[in-house]
């Protein structure tokens, strides 16, 4: 199981097409193009075993354990994920890879393709019983926006806004209201939204601060690799200072370095919203 919680803004109406995130930042690559040219292993017509909320098994293919790609389950919602997941294993679906190797549990990321139900992931977006945790580099622009759609309507995990306990948070007091904010939820995995309100670059690291107190207030540290990715290889402060001013979400680990602090880890748990109009 993985997470602890997740910070979202709260009043950011969004739709999918609004949300550039990792890939679509800086084009990195396509993951579908790249199954094109590369066939992912794929198993048909098969019926899962539910081991657990986050391991599947099929009784013809013995050793083998897989687990839905891109997504994680959280507490409080995990055993109504599970009924949803034990209901859906009654038809035959069909799974591809979407890594070589499995996972340090042996577990292998896949997508499910359901006649009946479709993508499982959506479904489980869609009803708040998931988190969206990106990992493979696959295009998760329509992931972005079913997991928007249901913070937006409280769906789910997303209901929770208990300073201690809460999904969905945003980056500092000044536009929470009833929200709670990134410091109070320090030590935990988060979803956050603000707004960058200035930049400070170093040698190996830029810091994206979210108030006027840099001291205190929210940052995000980009080390020189990600902030360079960016970038495209182009002058990543000139790239980088655009983004003064606009919404971000972010998910990761939030620490206490005199104030709730995130190291990205992964260039997909980053989003840029984006104004109507923006290229």
């Amino acid at each position: 199981m993985l997470l602890g919680a997740v910070l979202c803004a709260a009043n950011l109406p969004a739709t999918a097409a609004e949300w550039q995130c990792g890939t679509d930042i800086f084009a990195a690559n396509n993951v579908q193009a790249d199954l094109a040219n590369h066939p992912a292993p794929v198993w048909r017509d098969v019926q899962l075993n539910i081991d657990a909320v986050d391991a599947f098994s099929v009784s013809d293919l013995p050793g083998k354990s897989f687990r839905l790609a891109d997504i994680a389950f959280v507490p409080g919602v995990d055993d109504a994920a599970r009924a949803w997941l034990g209901q859906a294993r009654e038809n035959e679906v069909s799974i591809t890879s979407l890594a070589e190797q499995p996972d340090f549990l042996g577990r292998t990321p896949v997508l499910i393709d359901d006649p009946v139900v479709g993508d499982w992931r959506e479904e489980l977006l869609t009803a708040g019983l998931a988190m969206l945790v990106p990992e493979t580099g696959q295009d998760i622009s329509h992931l972005i926006g079913i997991e928007d759609s249901a913070i937006q309507s409280k769906s789910g995990m997303w209901s929770d806004q208990g300073v201690d306990t809460a999904y969905y948070v945003v980056a500092d007091d000044t536009a929470a209201g009833d929200l709670p904010t990134a410091s109070d939820a320090i030590g935990r995995f988060a979803v956050i939204d603000g707004s960058i309100r200035s930049i400070e670059h170093q040698e190996w690291r830029s810091y994206l601060n979210f108030g006027a107190n840099w001291r205190e207030d929210f940052t995000i540290a980009l080390d020189a690799t990600l902030r360079d990715g960016f970038a495209q290889g182009g002058d990543f402060q000139g790239v980088l200072d655009t983004w003064v001013g606009q919404k971000v979400r972010v998910r990761g680990v939030i620490e206490n370095r005199g104030g709730p602090y995130i190291t990205l880890d992964n260039p997909f748990w980053l989003c840029l919203f984006q104004d109507e109009g923006a290229q």
